[in-house]
């Protein structure tokens, strides 16, 4: 994808837009997701059976109907469908089950702030996988994001009203999604660069929506959509067409203006937008402890991810 040389001001500015939505839109997805969990109109297996098929189905409706001049079709090359499948089973099956069942037990806050720290597992899987070396710096970083992880995963007591069941468990889940990412990252990097972001996501969305579909349809045949409120149906459009989907497409359209180090960056944006969210609207509280532990978190993945 292009390196953003040569690109005017105005395409860079598309480009940071693109990525202020994306990032913003996703931030969003930890308060909906867990406000459509809190109705008890659908089982956290069926959220993520229906947003992974429906993403898959709305990605290739997009690569259909939309010409090459805007996502260029590319051709998998044959060996490579056995590679992209169990990608889709690290990065978007069980990715996307742990979280959403972590949601069902913490609190949005603590999803987003636990799912931010991919570069910190993604760093400690490359060095013993493809044994990179480790400066100082980053080594400082993953030691102080293993503790603030730590301190911020136990601190806290379940809380009934916010249906905040297990923050413990929750927490789990979301790290264990991390590992996930991060492994995915660290295994299937030559591949991830061999074709587009969309290309990837296409494949893969379509693969785990096949491996899932035995697991999850069950749930979503029990779910009694007559008892879907408006609310309901609007945090699941928003989490199918605009988490899964739509923000997706903003990744390459931003690859093309900007530089990757300045694509990553946005990615600081996710788990700020959540916590304001949340905390404003009352679906999560973050006591002293709590946000000093998330900077720590925060300061800690911009070491590890930090040049040196």
């Amino acid at each position: 994808m292009g390196s953003a040389v040569g690109v005017t001001g105005k395409e860079r500015m598309k480009g940071h837009l693109a990525l202020l939505f994306a990032n913003s839109a996703w931030g969003l997805m930890a308060p909906i997701s867990k406000g459509l969990l809190n109705l008890g109109v659908i089982s956290p297996l069926a959220l993520s059976g229906v947003r992974i098929m429906g993403g898959a189905l709305l990605f290739w409706l997009v690569s259909a109907l939309t010409p090459d001049s805007v996502i260029k079709k590319e051709k998998i090359e044959p060996g490579d469908f056995v590679k992209i499948f169990f990608a889709g089973l690290l990065v978007i099956a069980a990715n996307q089950i742990l979280v959403v069942q972590g949601m069902s037990y913490t609190s949005p806050v603590d999803a987003a702030v636990v799912c931010s720290t991919t570069p910190i597992f993604t760093l400690v899987l490359a060095t013993i996988i493809l044994k990179e070396k480790l400066t100082s710096f980053r080594i400082g970083g993953v030691a102080l994001g293993f503790a603030a992880v730590v301190v911020f995963s136990l601190w806290g007591e379940a809380d009934l009203s916010m249906n905040v069941t297990n923050p413990i468990l929750g927490n789990s889940f979301c790290i264990l999604a991390q590992m996930c990412g991060a492994a995915y990252l660290v295994v299937f990097g030559k591949l991830i660069s061999k074709y587009s972001p969309f290309t990837m996501m296409k494949w893969m969305m379509l693969m785990s929506a096949v491996v899932i579909f035995p697991f999850t349809i069950g749930d979503i045949l029990e779910i009694d959509w007559t008892a879907f409120p408006v609310e309901g149906f609007l945090e699941l459009a928003y989490i199918v067409v605009l988490g899964s989907c739509l923000c997706y497409l903003m990744i390459p359209f931003a690859q093309r203006r900007l530089k990757p180090t300045v694509i990553a960056m946005y990615n600081y944006l996710q788990p700020v937008v959540a916590t304001l969210v949340s905390v404003v609207i009352g679906m999560a509280m973050l006591d002293a402890v709590k946000a000093g532990s998330a900077l720590l978190i925060f300061l800690a993945v911009w070491m590890v991810s930090k040049e040196r």
